[in-house]
């Protein structure tokens, strides 16, 4: 368990998939839910899982389950050729941060990323142990919503870190989490001079066939399964659906 509520599943076979993109995983007779992939290339397939529905609910009280895999799906972070990059992680949305990392690791440029991690408390914080390693390697920074008396630490919501990095605004940003906070963190990158082409969003939007077909997932003219999950803040800001 990574926390009280969130747990990480490893498979045996290897990750065909690159940083940003999702699985479909399911259990006969409970349903299936979009996962995203927690690894990166050619490392073993992880998830990382927050329990809020019946079939990731069912996973975390039955671990000797058989899960269904299909996938996978979606498009990618777009990081190669990239300046630099600032990564905007909130809540849950820091698995496909992970699996960036360790897409960039394998071709030797940590160096060109910046992450921003924000968690609720500190018992909220996912990979605890891997996030100390980090440290050392790349430009990690975190703050919680509510410290406590353990934590030493910054304390407010990750656009607090936003003006710290306002160096690499000729860079990217991708940005990933709640709603709300993706929509603050934004708004916090424009007013610190990025653009809107170079800022990219991950909108894993209600999402239930993973191929473009059942309709509940889409944005506009866009299917966030097919064309998503990760677009473009430029290509979507004008679409009402973006941040709900």
């Amino acid at each position: 368990m990574e926390t009280d509520d969130t747990y990480t599943i490893v498979f045996s076979k290897r990750t065909m998939s690159h940083a940003g993109q999702f699985y479909m995983l399911s259990v006969d007779g409970v349903g299936e839910s979009p996962i995203s992939v927690a690894s990166g290339f050619g490392n073993p397939l992880t998830f990382s899982i927050k329990a809020v529905g019946s079939v990731t609910k069912y996973i975390m009280d039955h671990r000797d389950s058989a899960i269904g895999l299909r996938g996978p799906y979606g498009n990618a972070w777009p990081w190669k050729g990239a300046d630099h990059i600032v990564a905007i992680a909130g809540g849950i949305g820091i698995p496909p941060i992970k699996a960036l990392i360790e897409d960039m690791e394998s071709e030797g440029n940590l160096g060109d990323l910046t992450v921003l991690y924000g968690a609720r408390s500190p018992k909220d914080i996912v990979y605890k142990n891997e996030i100390e390693a980090w440290k050392k390697e790349l430009d990690f920074r975190i703050t919680v919503d509510n410290g406590d008396p353990s934590w030493k630490g910054n304390v407010g919501v990750v656009t607090t870190l936003i003006p710290g990095v306002e160096r690499y605004k000729n860079g990217s940003a991708f940005v990933i989490g709640p709603p709300i906070m993706m929509k603050f963190s934004v708004q916090e990158l424009i007013k610190h001079g990025f653009s809107p082409e170079n800022i990219y969003l991950s909108l894993e939007r209600r999402m239930e066939c993973g191929i473009g077909v059942c309709g509940h997932c889409n944005i506009g003219q866009w299917y966030v399964c097919e064309s998503g999950p990760i677009f473009r803040y430029s290509d979507v800001m004008n679409e009402p659906e973006v941040f709900l």
